[in-house]
């Protein structure tokens, strides 16, 4: 005995498949509403205020050292990054050569960490955390250098060549590099001499 099969009968509930063009219109607009929600939950809405120099500084806290689950973490890395953009801002309005972590104010109270950012880059570096100078095992030159701090002036005898130990504010990595350049150097040792507020 043969068994008959019906043909052509498949399930009411089968969509026939979407042409091409609506497929692509779909994958677009999805990736677009991930990378929108990507871009607002990594935005930086922390307010960040600039302070001038002022002499006051002295009287804040030295920097402390960022730590590594500081750098590691990526909210953290768009705080610091936001902050550079503010510095960018305030240097193309005014005749600063460093600002500091003593400039900056986030959300109402003091940065803390060791933060330098250049108004203008020196030997290829702009903004670095944990910024620290390691002079030489043997013999170095000297550089008498011309120094202003919220309307302070003094000349202060530098050493040169060494080597600056820094974290990039732009990649976050642990970088070093020899400063040489006598004008370089009284950057650099100005810099950290304020983050670590012995200049004053």
């Amino acid at each position: 005995m043969r068994l008959c099969r019906k043909r052509g009968h498949g399930s009411i509930y089968r969509e026939a498949r979407r042409p091409a063009w609506q497929r692509a219109v779909i994958y677009i607009a999805g990736t677009a509403v991930l990378i929108l929600a990507c871009v607002y939950l990594l935005r930086e809405d922390t307010p960040v205020q600039f302070t001038k120099p002022d002499a006051s500084d002295a009287e804040k806290a030295p920097g402390v050292v960022a730590t590594e689950s500081q750098i590691n973490d990526v909210y953290w890395r768009v705080s610091i990054r936001h902050i550079s953009d503010v510095l960018r801002g305030v240097c193309a309005d005014s005749d600063y050569t460093v600002l500091t972590n003593k400039n900056v104010v986030l959300d109402g109270l003091p940065m803390r960490e060791s933060y330098v950012y250049l108004c203008t880059p020196v030997a290829g570096i702009q903004s670095v955390l944990n910024v620290r100078a390691v002079p030489p095992s043997s013999s170095s030159k000297t550089v008498k250098c011309r120094e202003t701090y919220g309307g302070q002036r003094k000349t202060v005898t530098r050493q040169y060549p060494f080597s600056l130990k820094y974290v990039s504010g732009h990649t976050f990595a642990p970088q070093t590099k020899v400063i040489r350049d006598p004008a370089e150097a009284c950057i650099w040792l100005h810099a950290i001499d304020v983050v670590e507020s012995v200049w004053f």
